[in-house]
């Protein structure tokens, strides 16, 4: 019996997602072609793989059997092409580090420089993603490892938290709270919040403080990337968290950001897929970021 890929990576995302509409987002797909794929695949395999009803979607219990099987294949496929592309390109050992969009902190230019100084046969290809892959690119197996912000739907991923840093709001610089060292959340609840275009749920709802609100968000600005996120603070139209790294970039003319004092902070990670073995450049990479977060010297 033969699959079609890209079928299996859409029972992938719908069985993660347990919604058709949050996965077709996330695939970037119509959602009538991610349910005509899917029954497609049920027609294929025999039997169905999800219960559906009006308003919830379940995996039935052959198609939650079957889904290690279908990461597996799509995982092995996936690292035939990066094999493929690495002998192509002539190279040996090489290792892709996914970089998420708000996870430019101290540590992540000092554990590349650390790290190609230690390994310098290693080929490093850093690629940066924007907000809505808050996974730095592991979802889609396009990285070895990557530098994260959890928390967001971490399905077959492992963490290792290497730091933590508070989360201050981003204000125009006329905005009435622009002049304050610090806020509290209530302050800042019921302004307009920007709106992250197909962002992970659970990643949008600690950036939005959810478990704090006893009501649903206003937003007034939808984007895509932090830029977005941004340039909405700066025209006065919407607010958004960030995290102290960012804010003390001093590097966004008419921003200010003023830190959120009653909130938790936000942890930064080193992250992996647990669906497949993981490459020896990879581990190497995860012990020496452990290592560095630790304050410990490399050996």
């Amino acid at each position: 019996m033969r699959f079609d890929l890209r079928q299996l990576a859409y029972f992938v995302a719908v069985a993660e997602e347990l919604n058709f509409t949050r996965a077709a987002r996330r695939l970037n797909v119509a959602q009538q072609s991610l349910s005509s794929a899917i029954a497609r695949l049920e027609a294929h395999v025999g039997f169905d793989l999800f219960e559906r009803s009006s308003r919830t979607v379940a995996l039935t219990e052959r198609g939650s059997s079957w889904l290690p099987y279908a990461r597996d294949l799509l995982a092995v496929a996936q690292r035939c092409a990066n094999a493929a592309h690495d002998l192509a390109a002539g190279d040996g050992a090489s290792l892709r580090v996914g970089l998420a969009a708000t996870a430019a902190v101290e540590i992540t230019p000092r554990l590349l420089q650390v790290h190609a100084e230690r390994h310098p046969g290693v080929r490093v290809v850093t690629r940066h993603y924007g907000l809505e892959d808050p996974t730095g690119g592991l979802r889609t197996h396009r990285s070895d490892v990557a530098i994260v912000r959890p928390p967001f739907t971490s399905t077959g991923l492992e963490l290792a938290v290497v730091a933590t840093e508070p989360r201050f709001v981003a204000l125009w610089a006329g905005h009435p709270l622009a002049t304050r060292q610090h806020v509290e959340f209530e302050e800042i609840a019921d302004l307009p919040w920007i709106d992250v275009v197909s962002a992970d749920p659970v990643w949008c709802a600690f950036w939005r403080v959810n478990e704090r609100r006893s009501g649903p968000v206003r937003f007034g600005a939808q984007g895509h990337t932090l830029d977005d996120l941004l340039d909405a603070a700066r025209a006065g139209r919407a607010v958004g968290l960030v995290p102290a790294s960012i804010a003390r970039a001093q590097r966004w003319p008419g921003l200010v950001f003023v830190e959120v004092t009653d909130i938790p902070g936000s942890d930064v990670a080193i992250a992996w897929n647990t669906t497949a073995p993981l490459p020896a450049p990879a581990r190497a990479f995860i012990d020496l970021a452990t290592t560095l977060a630790a304050g410990q010297p490399p050996g």
